[in-house]
């Protein structure tokens, strides 16, 4: 939608408060990150046995993508796993699960460890993949690898059925400061009305810090294409650079065109001056961003964590980092995440301190348990409008709407509500002017205080085919601790 254009509301829209675009004004309201819930099984993917490929970590990190797979009814698991020895290294592993919290690791017999081959292993080497339904079947998956065996290379992979590869052509943009950067994040972009922009990839890369710590930090690049093999950085790179937010670093991060924008839970991390390290010991969690056009992102209330860390003795009370896609399944947001712990120290390579038996090794601190857990939030719910103490009465009024079919029923998406305390009514007011309509008062609104996802708004003797003009505007009150997410048309 271009800038200064009436936005119409249609039922296959949703307005979300992603941002404040859409807010004209608030009164006694604010904006907050709504935290994911921790699911109670946590960590969720097991760790292989001593003996096994994957007895020291299995984690979404460098192998890092999840996904639900509508034709097969699963959810699927690329995750990167390593053994308990002392060296730094990462093969793929894959597993599947129906309800995404039990999973099962296939014994595919492809890649040997230890001379056996009884082990869920679908490659050597990692990366972020995409499953592509346009492509021949044989090109239905493809993955931008690097691996130990291959240093200083990104190629591309293909495979049928997610589990035999096939490796094609290098990979590399003239942007990249070395051969092989961490890729970040790929995906499949069919929101985007730009084929030329239908896949994209984010890269690392390495950008001059204004904090203490590290001279050098992470920063975030973004790359555009018809397809993987011809993927072009945007020009208005870096998309996430810690020296624009309250970070020391910005690690990995997730991206998913979602409801006409783009969220991008992202790697909040900071080091903790603890003396584990030169820099202290790093720790992070989840944080958000979000964007209207995939290329300029803004952080949404940077101080308040999406994923939070667990709390001091727990598998993720460390650095939390995030696969690269947010599942959308069953009216829900599914987070892949990979928690450490504390003792996760002298991490990462220039934070290795010189008493550090790491010194001289080539390793880092890193080569400790590191797991996969999961987070989720209901449909739309990754931030709210709240009033301001979660008690004192509030509002908020959208810019001008145009409603898109009049014999519709608005709906909002609200959350902690309570019949007689904690609910929300809506007004209509004319384009321009304070006064709400007549019939659509708040007086005429029947109190919304069920929660739900799209709860229908009802006036006692008005429905939206009544609405004497085309542009209206939607004033939301809000009362005690409910909090509004989004409007919708039913």
């Amino acid at each position: 939608m271009a800038r200064g254009e009436t936005r119409r509301l249609a039922r296959d829209s949703r307005l979300l408060f992603l941002d404040l675009d859409d807010v004209q004004s608030l009164q006694g309201v604010v904006q907050a990150v709504c935290r994911a819930e921790k699911h109670a099984d946590n960590p969720v993917l097991p760790l292989g046995d001593m003996h096994e490929w994957d007895g020291m970590q299995a984690r979404p990190w460098e192998g890092r993508t999840i996904l639900y797979d509508e034709e097969d009814r699963l959810f699927k698991c690329w995750y990167a796993g390593s053994d308990l020895s002392m060296a730094r290294w990462w093969w793929t592993g894959y597993a599947i699960s129906d309800d995404g919290v039990h999973w099962e690791k296939p014994k595919l017999g492809l890649h040997e460890y230890r001379g056996r081959s009884d082990n869920n292993v679908c490659r050597q080497g990692w990366g972020p993949l995409v499953k592509d339904l346009d492509d021949v079947p044989s090109r239905r998956y493809k993955m931008i690898v690097k691996s130990n065996e291959r240093p200083d290379d990104c190629w591309i992979s293909v495979s049928p059925d997610g589990v035999h590869w096939t490796d094609e052509a290098s990979i590399r943009l003239p942007e990249w400061y070395v051969p092989d950067p961490d890729i970040v994040v790929l995906i499949k972009d069919d929101q985007d009305p730009d084929p030329d922009r239908r896949f994209k990839m984010v890269w690392q890369g390495l950008g001059p810090s204004n904090k203490p710590g590290p001279p050098m930090v992470r920063t975030k690049y973004l790359a555009c294409g018809p397809d993987v093999e011809q993927l072009t950085a945007i020009a208005d790179n870096p998309i996430l650079d810690p020296i624009d937010g309250m970070e020391q670093e910005n690690h990995y991060l997730a991206l998913a065109p979602y409801a006409g924008q783009y969220v991008m839970p992202y790697e909040y991390g900071w080091y903790a001056p603890n003396r584990t390290g030169v820099h202290g010991m790093f720790c992070s969690d989840i944080r958000l961003a979000v964007s209207r056009d995939g290329d300029h992102y803004t952080r949404i209330q940077p101080h308040q964590p999406l994923i939070a860390r667990g709390p001091r003795g727990t598998w993720d009370a460390g650095a939390l980092m995030l696969s690269d896609k947010v599942v959308e399944h069953d009216d829900r947001m599914w987070f892949f995440y990979v928690g450490n712990g504390e003792e996760w120290t002298q991490w990462p390579a220039g934070n290795v301190p010189e008493h550090s038996h790491w010194i001289g090794t080539g390793e880092v601190g890193s080569n400790r348990v590191s797991r996969m857990g999961l987070a989720t939030l209901p449909k739309d719910r990754l931030t709210c409008l709240e009033t301001t103490d979660r008690e004192t009465p509030g509002w908020v009024v959208t810019e001008p709407l145009r409603i898109g079919e009049r014999d519709g029923r608005l709906a909002l998406n609200v959350s902690d509500v309570q019949q007689m305390r904690s609910f929300a009514d809506v007004e209509v007011l004319p384009a321009d002017g304070d006064d709400a309509l007549a019939g659509f008062t708040k007086d005429d609104c029947e109190p919304l205080h069920r929660e739900g996802l799209r709860e229908p708004v009802k006036w006692r003797e008005r429905g939206l085919a009544d609405l004497p003009q085309e542009a209206v505007r939607l004033r939301v009150n809000l009362y005690g601790a409910a909090r509004l997410h989004g409007i919708s048309l039913l």
